[in-house]
């Protein structure tokens, strides 16, 4: 820390009371607005890309199996990056890293404007996600170290907004920009603000650190990377082969074998890359247990809904997500709300009350069918987004708030890196029991339409009539009946399996609401009776 940068924080503690209240306001906020900015743009592009996979898959002349890189390059390499943010920022400092990511995300996003091949894409994609994956985790240490814990609900509640609206907002902003604009306009809008956002952040946010030994866990964090980049890879392709594939297998197999190596080593060094002993905190493990559980749910919804919306209504990728927008909009309004709650009352209650809520939600969801009016499924989601803006970031903070201040970098990347599995988990899970029950209800559905069935055969008999009346033949009417019925059948076994997964979630979600009955409003651990941006 700088004389400068001292000399103002005593300043802001000695002077008169209220100007210095009102200054302190003022750079609070300021640096909130610097914070949010950088992580609403590193999780945007997590999901922003994904509309604009066929444009590109055109302009660069590849198929699907190779555009996809340009997703998972991303999704690997920040996840990743996120058990080593902690070391770095309290070894060099928060600000300093910070500005750091921003300006290798920036960079990043001007080199995937220009990109002019497949392969080059990758590479910059790469170099994106090296910035974008440090911002999250090295943000949230900064706003529980800038805020005093009777704030923090609050400032958290502030800081989802970011972390809600993003993943929600993206494929409505991604279609728009596709559809009507220029396909290369969703990274390179990234520069003017990244530049704006980095002065921005230069002039507001203060410098802190931890003292921290100099010796870089090297080994713990090769095991890290390799290993959740493995493994996030592998669950990654599950959706797509199954879990049983050979390279799945490999691929989660190598993971968990190289975390598992990572654990051994970070408990035998005296100064691991991440401190475990964390998890020996029951609030702290517990609320990274039901934040997870929230996070599978919500992304797994996000994930699922667009396959109901546009492969079976017809949607276009615009008309999805504006039909997806307004639970977004409701995220972001409870998020502050949910903030100011939590500073009152803590978390236990609001988290139970969020996580009934969603519960609801869901399984009035589970009613989902073709005839279902959007203004209906547009009800559903709104009043499952109040529930899950309600308890998440609270559910976050209280488990945060137990980490003592000088290992608040450590709890925040062990925090994101449960957030990244449990987000990639939710989304394989979740789409490969859809698929299953999917199978299933096409099975069961295919054994009743048979011909001693009095009401089938009657069915099948008018629409043979109806083609014949067409001017088909006997033989065709009858192939053109059956591919009608078979048709109806997959189209409704579509829609079992979504409502199906409708009720796995809800059932999670009255799970975790059990779980949070647990939760203890504690007071922040180590934390200094009084606090001010920087320290």
């Amino acid at each position: 820390m700088s004389t400068q940068d001292s000399s103002m924080d005593a300043s802001a503690v000695h002077t008169a009371p209220e100007k210095p209240a009102e200054e302190k306001s003022t750079g609070y906020g300021l640096a909130m607005l610097a914070v949010i900015i950088a992580v609403f743009m590193a999780i945007l592009d997590m999901s922003i890309v994904n509309v604009a996979i066929p444009k590109m898959m055109s302009v660069f002349g590849v198929n699907q199996s190779e555009i996809e890189w340009v997703v998972t390059a991303y999704a690997l390499v920040s996840g990743a990056l996120v058990p080593v943010t902690g070391y770095l920022g309290d070894r060099f400092g928060y600000k300093r890293i910070f500005l750091l990511a921003m300006i290798i995300f920036t960079i990043g996003s001007g080199l995937c404007g220009i990109a002019w091949s497949n392969s080059s894409m990758i590479i910059f994609r790469i170099i994106q996600a090296a910035g974008g994956g440090a911002l999250m985790p090295i943000s949230m240490a900064m706003i529980f170290r800038m805020f005093p814990a009777e704030k923090r609900g609050m400032a958290m509640g502030l800081f989802g907004i970011a972390v809600m609206f993003a993943p929600a907002t993206g494929p409505t902003l991604s279609g728009y920009i596709v559809e009507y604009l220029d396909w290369r306009l969703i990274f390179t809008i990234n520069v003017p603000i990244g530049i704006l956002d980095f002065f921005l952040a230069m002039a507001v946010l203060k410098e802190f650190k931890s003292p921290v030994a100099s010796k870089f866990d090297l080994w713990g964090f090769l095991t890290s990377s390799i290993g959740l980049a493995s493994l996030l890879y592998g669950v990654g392709k599950v959706t797509e082969k199954g879990w049983t594939d050979h390279e799945v297998i490999a691929f989660i197999a190598i993971g968990l074998v190289c975390l598992l190596i990572f654990v051994a080593i970070e408990l035998t060094i005296d100064y691991p890359l991440l401190d475990l002993s964390l998890l020996k905190n029951g609030t702290y493990t517990l609320s990274l247990v039901i934040s997870s559980i929230s996070t599978l749910i919500m992304m797994g919804v996000l994930f699922l809904l667009p396959v109901f919306l546009q492969t079976l209504s017809g949607l276009s990728a615009v008309q999805t997500g504006l039909i997806l927008l307004p639970q977004a909009v409701m995220s972001g309004i409870m998020m502050p709300i949910a903030g100011a709650l939590f500073d009152k009352f803590g978390a236990r209650l609001l988290a139970i009350i969020g996580l009934l809520l969603t519960g609801v939600a869901l399984y009035l969801t589970s009613a989902l069918d073709i005839t279902t009016a959007f203004s209906t499924l547009i009800f559903w989601l709104v009043f499952r987004a109040m529930g899950m803006g309600l308890m998440m970031m609270p559910i976050q903070t209280v488990g945060m708030n137990t980490i003592p201040m000088n290992k608040m970098g450590q709890g925040t990347a062990l925090s994101n890196t449960v957030r990244q599995i449990s987000s990639s988990f939710g989304i394989a899970w979740l789409g490969l029991l859809y698929s299953d029950r999917r199978t299933f209800h096409i099975a069961d559905l295919s054994d009743q339409l048979n011909m001693f069935s009095t009401n089938i055969a009657t069915q099948f008999s008018q629409l043979q009539n109806q083609y014949m009346s067409m001017g088909q033949s006997a033989t065709q009417a009858s192939s053109s009946a059956l591919a009608y019925l078979n048709g109806q059948v997959q189209l409704q076994a579509t829609v079992m399996g979504l409502d199906d997964v409708f009720i796995i979630t809800a059932v999670l979600s009255f799970i975790a609401a059990v779980l949070s009955l647990f939760l203890r409003n504690t007071k922040v651990s180590g934390a200094p009776k009084q606090h001010v941006m920087g320290e």
